[in-house]
């Protein structure tokens, strides 16, 4: 109990939380283009905590719009690299993740330690079946291109299996954030933590899923505040248009730091 005058107290404001108190989110209506693409292992090194390193030299580009959830109506982007640490053979840790709506900001980042900020984030598919996925604050920090010119069947994602792991309709995205709560001026220590949390994507329809591949591109910009620039993309694997249900949630603290005013 924080308030005196009621029980909620479980987010701020305290009074009038942004988000529902549940460690899970759920969605349905959820549009995502992804596009997979080895980058340069040096390049994204400096963005791993301590204690994480990188487990395959990959990383994934995606950007979703999300018809309703639990936190609303919202799109997303977000950079994931494939990591591992003691305890996880496989994870993705995100460096990089944004939105549209403030109870998705306040969720993702007091919830998991999704480092979240608020930008314009754009998906649809064109007239010419190409599947575009856009990201901009204070300039276009991402976009990814994906040609629909191959329908796919379950199946066939078994080929990405080490990165997408499958169980019927459904991948289920193994998830590394850091939340932190910062130290204080008077010598207070803050914490950081290592949270393991997951993205569950259940593919719809059932009986003819949506999922669709063809040519891909990405293109990486930056600011001084936002530097995707930085992570060095030295190919292009393949692309992802999908469709389908998704549920987020939180599994544990796998790892926790004091941190020091300096």
């Amino acid at each position: 109990m924080v308030l005196k005058g009621g029980d909620k107290g479980f987010g701020i404001p305290l009074n009038a939380p942004l988000y529902p108190q549940s460690s899970i989110i759920n969605y349905s209506r959820v549009r995502v283009v992804m596009a997979l693409a080895n980058i340069d292992p040096k390049s994204v090194e400096p963005l791993l905590p301590e204690g994480v390193d990188l487990a395959l030299e990959v990383t994934a580009f995606w950007v979703g719009d999300y018809g309703i959830s639990t936190v609303g109506i919202y799109r997303e982007a977000l950079v994931a690299i494939p990591v591992k640490t003691e305890g996880i053979e496989l994870a993705y840790y995100i460096p990089y993740i944004y939105v549209t709506n403030d109870a998705a900001l306040a969720a993702g980042r007091e919830l998991a330690g999704a480092p979240k900020k608020l930008a314009d984030i754009r998906l649809l598919v064109n007239d010419y079946g190409l599947a575009i996925g856009t990201l901009e604050r204070g300039g276009e920090l991402m976009r990814a291109e994906v040609a629909l010119s191959s329908r796919l069947g379950l199946e066939q994602l078994d080929a990405f299996k080490a990165l997408m792991p499958r169980t019927d309709n459904t991948v289920t995205f193994p998830l590394l954030s850091v939340r932190v709560l910062p130290p204080l001026p008077d010598g207070t220590p803050g914490i950081a933590q290592l949270i393991h949390w997951y993205a569950k994507f259940t593919f719809t329809p059932r009986e003819s899923p949506q999922i669709w591949a063809g040519e891909t591109r990405i293109k990486l910009d930056g600011t001084p505040f936002d530097p995707l620039s930085d992570i060095k993309v030295t190919q292009v694997i393949t692309g992802f248009y999908i469709e389908g249900d998704m549920e987020l949630g939180i599994v544990r603290r796998v790892k926790e730091w004091k941190l020091t005013w300096s």
